[in-house]
């Protein structure tokens, strides 16, 4: 029984922290430039659905990729490594190190 007036308590007071007075926005929601949701357009949603302008954007994004690629720095290099190499070099300059501090 206690818990249960408790939890109704508990419950109460969350959502009279919850709610907002009737046509007060919080400062916080103005300031982060929250939309309200009285200012959303009747008759549905302004998405664009014209295929014309969804073809232009497809263009610019496929001209914007050649010019990406045409980049220079877009090429894959020329020469390879090898992967063994660099390692072996790595363990000869490390025992290098090692053997230059080990006083004996």
């Amino acid at each position: 029984m206690r818990g249960a007036l408790v939890l109704t308590a508990l419950a109460i007071a969350l959502g009279g922290c919850v709610n907002t007075p009737v046509g007060g926005t919080p400062e916080w929601a103005n300031t982060e430039g929250y939309p309200s949701l009285r200012e959303v357009p009747a008759g549905g949603t302004s998405a664009n659905t014209s295929s014309a302008h969804w073809n232009s954007l497809e263009a610019e994004l496929l001209a914007a990729r050649a010019e990406a690629e045409a980049n220079p720095r877009a090429t894959a290099p020329t020469t390879q490594e090898d992967p063994q190499a660099f390692l072996d070099e790595a363990r000869r300059e490390i025992e290098t190190t090692r053997n230059s501090h080990n006083p004996y």
